[in-house]
C-alpha cells in the first residue's frame, strides 16, 4: 500500500478529512510504528498535534495498525499481485 492510499483508508476508517489524515500519518512515519515502545510516544504526539483525547488517539493508533496489518496479510496471502478480499 502506498502513501496515498494509506491516508485514504484512514481517512474511509475514522471519518477524517484528508488533511488530518496526512498528519496523522506523518506522526506514524516519524516514529517506528510497529514497535510498542514507541506506542505512548505516538498516543502522546497524536494527543498533542491533532488535539484529540487519550482514547481517541488511541483508537487511531490501533485503527493504523489494523489497516497495516491487513496489507500485510494480503502481500502474503498474494504475494504476485493484489487481490481484494
Amino acid at each position: 500500500m502506498n502513501k496515498k492510499g494509506f491516508i485514504k483508508a484512514l481517512s474511509e476508517e475514522l471519518n477524517y478529512n484528508e488533511d488530518r489524515c496526512i498528519l496523522i500519518n506523518d506522526i506514524l512515519e516519524d516514529n517506528f510504528f510497529i514497535s510498542r515502545k514507541s506506542k505512548n510516544k505516538i498516543i502522546y504526539e497524536l494527543v498533542s498535534k491533532i488535539h484529540v483525547s487519550e482514547e481517541e488517539a488511541e483508537v487511531i493508533y490501533e485503527v493504523a495498525k489494523k489497516i497495516l496489518n491487513d496489507e500485510i496479510k494480503n502481500k502474503m496471502r498474494h504475494p504476485f499481485g493484489r487481490m481484494e478480499k
